[in-house]
């Protein structure tokens, strides 16, 4: 398995160095399926990819269009660290007037041994073993030209969970077996540029970006995307962007939280046939 991760990672390093400019490009139009760690109602087209890396020296996660309804979200950390984990994004519905964008989502992970998720904080332990899977509704309202509006709600069942503040003498936490917990979020975007856009994001329960799949957690999240060289002719600056956030999680269980600044870059390139045709066309000009 480790060697098709690493062959997946080949195949999107060379998109991005030899990706061709898309004048088209602009965050404004852009399929945000995450943005501020939220849940929206988006999928990619058929063909269409996305390559994101955390500021860590390992591959993290990539998307891919597999068709214009299925979008594969694949956790390339998880998988090279041994934890098989498969996250769909399936559309069901496009918006017309107040029906929103309409998506299933659903991510599943197995933990063959227990994994402690902050194990670099001696103050919080949030530990996880067996079946981890969340199966979420999600909406999304673009509401005027550059706002959008993202509802999402949903379920997590963890096999093992374990919520602690990680301290033997002043023991706060508590220890789930087969948990159920519900999960929802509330999240708005403002794109306001081309190359800049503002996002906010609130959610209970699981997530897939920063503190992700853990249930109960109670979360906020300010963010921008930025995309810096927008009118580039190059493919890979063209196709680059970065998020910047402030992430502020609590854990009710262990009372302890976490806040402070966190982000990714990432390259997204659309080479669906729709869009191959209308680049076409313009060198044809």
């Amino acid at each position: 398995m480790k060697k098709i991760i690493f062959i997946l990672c080949f195949i999107f390093m060379k998109q991005i160095l030899f990706a061709q400019s898309d004048s088209a490009k602009s965050l404004i139009n852009e399929t945000m399926l995450h943005p501020a760690d939220a849940f929206t109602g988006y999928v990619y087209k058929k063909g269409e990819w996305g390559y994101n890396q955390a500021l860590t020296p390992y591959p993290s996660w990539a998307w891919w269009g597999i068709t214009d309804r299925i979008t594969a979200e694949l956790d390339l950390e998880a998988w090279l660290g041994g934890v098989p984990s498969f996250n769909f994004r399936i559309g069901i519905l496009k918006q017309k007037e107040f029906i929103p964008h309409l998506a299933f989502e659903t991510m599943f992970q197995y933990l063959k041994n227990d994994f402690d998720q902050f194990h670099n904080l001696d103050y919080l332990q949030i530990n996880r073993k067996g079946v981890n899977w969340y199966n979420h509704i999600n909406m999304s309202w673009k509401i005027a030209n550059k706002w959008h509006i993202h509802l999402a709600g949903g379920i997590t069942y963890a096999e093992n969970l374990q919520i602690s503040n990680n301290d033997t003498l002043n023991y706060t936490g508590k220890t789930f077996s087969n948990l159920i917990s519900p999960d929802y979020s509330l999240a708005v975007g403002w794109r306001f540029k081309r190359w800049i856009s503002f996002h906010s994001s609130y959610s209970y329960g699981s997530t897939f970006l920063y503190a992700d799949n853990i249930a109960r957690k109670q979360q906020f999240v300010l963010a921008t995307r930025i995309a810096p060289f927008i009118k580039s002719k190059k493919g890979f600056l063209n196709s680059f962007r970065f998020e910047l956030a402030y992430l502020y999680a609590n854990f009710p269980d262990a009372r302890q939280n976490i806040s402070g600044p966190i982000g990714f870059l990432y390259w997204q390139w659309d080479w669906s046939k729709k869009n191959l045709q209308k680049r076409k066309k313009k060198k044809n000009r």
